[in-house]
């Protein structure tokens, strides 16, 4: 017997096996686009990056950023400045910090950023 194989009764129909739980894709695409911005071409750091990029989503919370929507191009600007500060980037490491902590201050202090999708929505009505 196969080892994948189940054993079913007469007239009774075998189960799907489970399919595995893959990484959500926007996970995958967001350490892709990293390693294009850190100019990256190996997926031998992709741990290390993916690390990085959830310290900066931590960060972007703590710092008061609400909501925080990878596919926003101001918080992937906030992320693609925060990896490179923390990457060493072109020795311009402490330039990329300070934008991104500028970024950062702008966006928490921004009513689209500033505040959850509830409240947002019932200070409209």
């Amino acid at each position: 017997m196969a080892e994948n194989e189940q054993i079913t009764t007469p007239g009774e129909e075998p189960t799907p096996d489970p399919t595995p739980v893959e990484p959500a894709e926007e996970e995958d695409a967001l350490v892709v686009s990293a390693r294009g911005w850190l100019r990256i071409a190996t997926k031998s750091r992709d741990d290390e990056i993916r690390q990085v990029i959830d310290a900066c989503l931590i960060d972007l919370s703590i710092g008061g950023v609400a909501v925080i929507d990878t596919e926003d191009p101001a918080i992937q600007q906030a992320i693609k400045l925060y990896l490179k500060s923390q990457f060493g980037y072109d020795a311009k490491a402490e330039k990329f910090g300070q934008a991104y902590e500028h970024l950062k201050a702008a966006l928490a202090l921004c009513g689209d950023y500033n505040t959850g999708e509830e409240e947002a929505d019932g200070a409209s009505g």
